[in-house]
């Protein structure tokens, strides 16, 4: 079994900003998957797919980001999942827009999610999906920045980007973290 945690923060407020792009890429794999009902548990929102041969849960942190890896590490433990199963999504600002870049392994590159998982599962060994976001053109304080929408040009290619995360997702469940970083590293959608 997967776990594919997409990293965001809940509530309205901040549902199209640039910080929630985890959100937003692990409810495309889940609607290309047939969507379903999330249950609450673990500080979180969860659903298990099982379909064509893949089963993963889908998880989103409600503890907003700087304590999203009390949630992962519960649903870890619980589940007893292995730690090369796991994949995060989140967003990077020091990555062009749409550009995707996976890694097994690393620093968290100052991502405040990141950082919170690595140190609640004593690893960072994880592999990760980093999605771009751009970095702030206009000198803005950058936690302003993340938590803004993203522009109107931006938002007319978020389909083709969220599409492109799915078929990374897929690609490391179905054939692992390698064959994933080889397809899909540095790609820009746009």
């Amino acid at each position: 079994m997967h776990l594919i945690c997409g990293l965001g923060n809940p509530g309205r407020k901040y549902l199209k900003t640039r910080h929630n792009i985890g959100f937003m890429a692990l409810d495309r794999l889940v609607e290309s998957y047939g969507g379903g009902q999330f249950s609450n548990k673990f500080k979180g929102e969860y659903l298990t797919i099982k379909k064509n041969g893949v089963e993963f849960i889908a998880l989103k942190p409600q503890t907003y980001m700087n304590l999203s890896g009390e949630c992962v590490r519960d649903i870890v433990h619980y589940f007893k999942i292995e730690l090369e199963k796991i994949i995060i999504i989140c967003d990077d600002v020091n990555l062009p827009f749409s550009k995707l870049r996976l890694r097994c392994d690393g620093s968290d590159g100052g991502h405040n999610g990141l950082k919170s998982i690595f140190h609640n599962l004593q690893t960072n060994k994880i592999a990760r999906l980093r999605v771009g976001i751009d970095v702030d053109p206009g000198g803005k304080d950058l936690a302003d920045y993340v938590l803004e929408s993203f522009s109107p040009v931006q938002q007319s290619k978020m389909n083709e980007v969220l599409d492109c995360c799915t078929g990374a997702l897929n690609a490391f469940m179905q054939k692992g973290i390698e064959f994933a970083m080889n397809n899909f590293n540095n790609k820009i959608i746009i």
